[in-house]
């Protein structure tokens, strides 16, 4: 389903070139659920985004299926990065504008979903999320927790290809920690690809396969 072929990412500096990513060789297929690991600066975040297609600036090739992501058209981009993939940020990047009902709304926009359908998975969401009763405030006036339940619920309200997940349980309590992995695991069920980058060793757990990055190369990948 993707795959990425000598993969490099650096910055250039006066004296050298500063390596984010180097020499990165990865496949993965279709319904995997899949766990990055490493240190800070490992190079996890970035890597996720250019998965996400949210980082163009790299050098090597990613294949989504059988298509060159570089030979695409800006637009074709645009429209596999807003069909294909959810997203699940660590800095939540809810829209402040909208009341956490539109935030969670946005996706479905993208994908032309019609209005009774848009209301019936919204209330499911929110019923799953214990958040009925915040559906018409702001994200200004939700806890650090409260926004990260809307960013996750956003993130899978389209049912997305492939779910990119960046330490998605940093800002919950471990109750609301395994009740997200648990929804994970469900989805990864229904046959959603999941690509999580974590430092929680029991989020891996509920995965089927842990690469651990070191210097922003890959040093070890094997099942779980």
């Amino acid at each position: 389903m993707i795959q990425l072929k000598n993969l490099d990412k650096f910055i250039e500096s006066r004296f050298q070139r500063v390596f984010i990513l180097k020499g990165i060789n990865l496949t993965i297929g279709e319904g995997e659920f899949l766990t990055l690991m490493g240190p800070s600066g490992a190079g996890k975040s970035t890597l996720l985004n250019i998965l996400g297609l949210l980082d163009e600036d790299y050098e090597g090739e990613y294949f989504f299926g059988d298509r060159s992501i570089k030979s695409m058209k800006e637009r074709e981009r645009s429209s596999l990065h807003k069909s294909e993939f959810g997203y699940i940020f660590q800095a939540y990047h809810l829209i402040d504008e909208l009341t956490v009902y539109e935030n969670i709304e946005t996706p479905l926009l993208y994908r032309n979903v019609p209005s009774s359908e848009r209301k019936s998975i919204i209330a499911n969401l929110m019923d799953r999320f214990n958040m009925v009763a915040k559906k018409d405030l702001f994200p200004a006036q939700l806890s650090g927790g409260q926004q990260q339940l809307v960013g996750i619920a956003r993130a899978i309200a389209g049912k997305p290809k492939v779910l990119l997940a960046d330490e998605p349980t940093g800002n919950l309590h471990s109750g609301q920690a395994k009740e997200i992995m648990e929804v994970f695991q469900e989805l990864h069920r229904e046959g959603t690809t999941i690509i999580q980058a974590t430092h929680a060793r029991e989020n891996a757990d509920f995965g089927t396969r842990l690469i651990t990055m070191l210097d922003g190369k890959i040093e070890t990948d094997e099942s779980i």
